[in-house]
């Protein structure tokens, strides 16, 4: 069984995107060999940015000398039109070109070729160590590199979002050998044929061989034909596909290669619930059973299977994975009754062991000699050592980490959960009317008002050393109808509320990424209080609205260079609390309130676009705190009421993450614990007044840092 070891490279992945007429090319090349053996090194590559500002029919034409030569070329493509044309970083007609980048975002060119390096020269023009990122847009062919007569070898393709409508693959030569490119597909739709690598010009056989190629599919939709190496007139062979997460490749086939030789190919599953339509030719089919497979699981469905599957069957298991001693799952299976499975070999996973079959074959029931399913049980898995293999190969089952510093642009987002909690804060403090025997009072039949006003200046850790900080403030109004029952007094209320802020973050980077700006929101629902005799209450609340929220940073870094980079967003927010409290006298003069209480913010999720053309989305959020307190308070006058109080909050969840061109951020949000210190002065205007106004101002310490002024006016009954 071939199993590759080849190094996982870093591969430089920032900057814009485009779309174009004619042909761009980043660079034209310089003979430098490289090798799968050593590390590529791309520091020293020189940058062009086209975009639409700077996208024209005249400018980004260059008239590169025939014989020119150059490498180390980054070219960033953004924002773009064309209907025709090749975009290479690099190229060559007499020479090697290498170590050349091309990072595509936002282009509509649904008839043009992207290419990180190109060659069209004689024997030794070869194309080596190049990459392209495409991040989104439409495209119609996509290779690493591509030769006429050269090789093609070391190339890599990372295909993160869009749309590609007739070929892709990491490496093409006409004539010439393609080893050892790399394809990474996570996400997008492909309705194209798909190659690890493509040594041939068509069905010609005067191609060379297409050995090594190493392909990883975790994402996106695939409709089309799937090869590990395409080489009719030489060697395909110990080409390599990995399968990961949830990919969509129902229409898809899967063929281990074309060539007048085809050996030692293999398919790696590392995932379960997969369907294909068909399997060809792998000379090798390896199931990595994931920790999460159950009994009765499903690994790999074959819709339409034609040909030999596999001479080669092995099976391997995650450390984690955990069945029950009667279970068994079923590796490959097809519901075709007439061709069925087509297997070679099933191999013993442990090859010292003769005696060891883990595989058991079941038969069709209309046709004993068709085979339409692999199932193996648990003692058998149980017996399987858990390979090293199964970590070593898995390169990159889901996209890479975004840039450190696009962190910042979930600061909004943790800035918005803060505004929400601000809102609920302000809100616990509507009843009750200090001042009044309302257990022995007759209320009114009517809606009485209350209004909330307050503001607060406060500095947060949200995770990774960076600190959010923010001045708000809000209003809350809402109309109070007072109903005596058995138990005491129940208070209802509906109400509106509003709250905005404006915010400034720094990361705690290299760069030290800056942000700033505000969100607001506003929402309207219900709130109501039980309060007993016994001077018990239990009280609740639920809120519905919109938040908005804008953002902006002067020195974003797109390509190392600080850039200015914005975007808005506007999405439906939810609000709730539940407390649960006692409240009475303690002495004639002092009243003491004790309570605890959870609430809920709710921010749903959003896509929208950088100013600089990437793609933005934000994962919904559900924020959760508790906040445990006491106050108590002192009666000094018959119309003024003083009172301090404290209070511990924890925020259990309120993280945010966020995908930035395909890529995941860093985790920011506001979990972790405060303490809260509270002073306040009740006042009514007049001694027999209907209205209080309450004036405080609070202290937080801890994950929360600030100061809190807060003003409320309530109308008694």
């Amino acid at each position: 069984m071939y199993i590759s070891k080849k190094k996982t490279y870093k591969i430089l992945a920032c900057a814009m995107s485009a779309i174009f007429i004619g042909t761009i090319n980043g660079g034209v090349a310089s003979a430098e060999d490289g090798n799968s053996d050593s590390e590529p090194d791309y520091s020293s590559n020189t940058e062009t940015s086209i975009d639409e500002n700077n996208y024209s029919s005249g400018n980004i034409l260059p008239n590169h000398p025939i014989s020119s030569e150059d490498s180390h070329k980054t070219l960033n493509v953004s924002s773009i039109s064309t209907n025709a044309g090749e975009i290479n970083a690099g190229w060559s007609s007499t020479g090697t070109t290498s170590y050349n980048i091309l990072n595509i975002r936002n282009v509509n060119a649904p008839y043009a070729y992207f290419h990180g390096g190109y060659t069209y020269g004689g024997d030794n023009t070869n194309a080596e160590w190049n990459i392209i990122n495409f991040y989104s847009g439409t495209a119609y062919e996509i290779h690493g590199a591509h030769t006429i007569y050269g090789d093609a070898t070391n190339n890599t393709v990372n295909f993160y979002d869009g749309t590609v409508t007739h070929e892709i693959g990491g490496g093409y030569s006409n004539y010439g050998n393609v080893n050892y490119n790399k394809l990474n597909i996570y996400g997008g739709t492909i309705n194209a044929t798909v190659y690890g690598g493509r040594a041939s010009y068509g069905q010609s056989s005067s191609s060379g061989d297409a050995i090594g190629n190493y392909m990883n599919i975790s994402g996106g939709t695939i409709n089309g034909t799937i090869y590990g190496g395409w080489a009719p007139g030489g060697t395909a062979s110990d080409n390599e596909i990995n399968i990961y997460g949830n990919p969509n490749l129902v229409d898809a086939i899967l063929i281990a290669g074309e060539g007048s030789t085809v050996s030692n190919n293999t398919l790696k599953i590392h995932t379960k619930n997969l369907t294909v339509k068909d399997i060809q030719g792998f000379e090798n089919l390896n199931f990595y059973l994931p920790a999460n497979t159950v009994n009765g699981d499903t690994i790999l469905t074959v819709t339409n299977p034609t040909k030999t599957i596999s001479n080669y069957i092995y099976v391997y298991k995650d450390e984690a994975l955990n069945l029950n001693e009667d279970d068994t799952v079923t590796l490959i299976t097809t519901e075709d009754t007439t061709t069925g499975l087509n297997l070679g070999e099933i191999a013993s996973t442990d090859e010292n062991d003769s005696d060891y079959k883990n595989i058991t074959k079941v038969y069709s029931s209309e046709n004993p000699n068709i085979v339409q399913s692999l199932t193996i049980n648990a003692k058998d898995i149980s017996r399987i050592t858990p390979s090293d293999e199964n970590e070593e190969n898995k390169m990159n089952p889901q996209p890479p980490s975004a840039q450190e510093e696009s962190t910042i642009f979930n600061e909004p987002i943790a800035d918005s959960v803060s505004l929400l909690d601000s809102g609920t804060d302000r809100l616990l403090e509507w009843i009750p009317p200090e001042g009044v025997d309302y257990m022995n009072s007759s209320p009114t039949a009517g809606f009485d008002p209350f209004i909330g006003i307050g503001g607060s200046k406060l500095e947060i850790n949200t995770g990774n050393g960076t600190k959010l900080k923010t001045k708000n403030g809000g209003i809350n109004f809402g109309l109070t109808r007072y109903l005596k029952n058995r138990h005491g007094v129940f208070i209802i209320a509906p109400l509106v509320d509003y709250g905005q802020d404006s915010y400034e973050s720094t990361l705690n980077d290299e760069n030290r990424t800056q942000g700033s700006g505000h969100s607001k929101y506003f929402m309207a629902g219900l709130i109501a209080r039980q309060a007993c005799v016994n001077g018990m209450y239990y009280e609740a609340s639920l809120r519905g609205g919109k938040i908005k929220t804008d953002f902006q940073s002067n020195n974003f870094l797109v390509n190392n260079v600080p850039t200015t980079a914005s975007y808005e967003a506007s999405t439906p927010c939810y609000a709730g609390h539940l407390r649960i409290g006692w409240r009475n006298h303690i002495s004639p003069k002092n009243i003491l309130d004790v309570y605890g209480m959870y609430s809920l913010n709710h921010i749903k999720g959003f896509n929208t676009t950088v100013s600089t053309g990437e793609n933005y989305s934000f994962s919904t959020v559900n924020s959760g705190r508790i906040r445990i307190g006491a106050r108590l308070t002192r009666e000094l006058k018959e119309r003024e009421n003083v009172y301090s109080g404290i209070s511990f909050i924890h925020e259990f969840t309120g993280e945010t993450t966020g995908e930035y061109m395909g890529m995941n951020t860093k985790r920011t949000g506001l979990k972790g614990s405060a303490g809260l210190i509270e002073l306040g002065w009740q006042v009514k205007p007049a001694k027999n007044s209907v209205a209080m106004v309450d004036t405080s101002v609070s202290c937080w310490v801890g994950d929360r840092k600030g100061f809190i002024f807060a003003m409320k006016f309530k109308r008694d009954f």
